[in-house]
């Protein structure tokens, strides 16, 4: 099931960070990963570069403001 899009370089080094986040997204998350035969650092890293080429960044910023 991992026909992922986005590939990851291994020879990347990663930084190791934290975040706050909703305990029922991450939980949902985690599942996703498990699915997809990926480690949640993987499915995180595919999602936020996913999310840098494909949204545009003034467009979301504008509707989390009207919200």
């Amino acid at each position: 099931m991992n026909n992922v899009r986005v590939k990851l370089d291994p020879n990347v080094k990663r930084d190791t960070t934290s975040i706050k986040i909703d305990p029922s997204v991450w939980k949902e998350a985690k599942k996703d990963a498990i699915d997809r035969e990926l480690d949640l650092s993987q499915l995180v890293e595919i999602a936020l570069k996913t999310w840098l080429e494909d949204e545009d960044p003034k467009k979301v910023k504008n509707e989390l403001k009207e919200k």
